[in-house]
């Protein structure tokens, strides 16, 4: 499922948007319908599914794989309440950066691959303490939570919830400053 998407929604070409769909949140939504008869049947059993910061504020440029990130939460959140009664329980944990190659595995616009380390990937987590983390507070119960976020991007889901004109401003400018530093390279 290591694929992310780096381009503007309107030099994305719609096949792009399917593939990470289809990667991000199709696959694990086929995958969650087969194994959970059989955890309903035994009364017991976890679905955990790996969102991303991105499912809960979409940042510029990447607009396909905030969506598929978006329907995992929203398909979280439903199919939580309806196996609620059944023992079995969903977790959708969202992380920040972590240290894979997300980044390098990234479509652009017309498919190719972006084929680069971001800085915030290279500076992101160890993928085996959040492995660890993630085991941990799934343990504990814990359904929905963020790890390894940093500060702005915590900062950005509260500005969301309660203030979310200022956040859609600072995301436009973001994309400003994008397009900007497209400008002078």
């Amino acid at each position: 499922g290591g694929v992310s998407s780096r381009s503007r929604f309107m030099d994305t070409a719609k096949d792009v948007d399917s593939k990470v769909m289809q990667i991000k949140f199709l696959s694990g939504a086929r995958l969650a319908k087969a194994v959970t008869p059989s955890m309903i049947k035994n009364g017991y059993g976890r679905i955990i599914w790996i969102s991303s910061v991105q499912g809960l504020v979409g940042i510029p440029n990447r607009s396909s794989y905030a969506a598929s990130k978006f329907a995992v939460q929203g398909y979280c959140e439903s199919i939580r309440a309806e196996l609620a009664s059944s023992g079995v329980l969903v977790h959708c944990i969202s992380p920040g950066y972590i240290r894979t190659n997300l980044s390098q595995s990234a479509l652009q616009g017309d498919g190719s691959k972006y084929g680069a380390t971001d800085a915030t990937t290279e500076a992101g987590a160890d993928p085996g303490e959040v492995a660890a983390t993630v085991l941990q507070r799934v343990a504990r119960g814990d359904v929905d939570f963020c790890i390894v976020a940093t500060t702005s991007a915590l900062g950005a889901i509260w500005l969301r919830l309660l203030c979310p004109g200022i956040l859609r401003s600072l995301l436009a400018s973001r994309y400003e400053e994008s397009l900007a530093k497209e400008k002078t390279e």
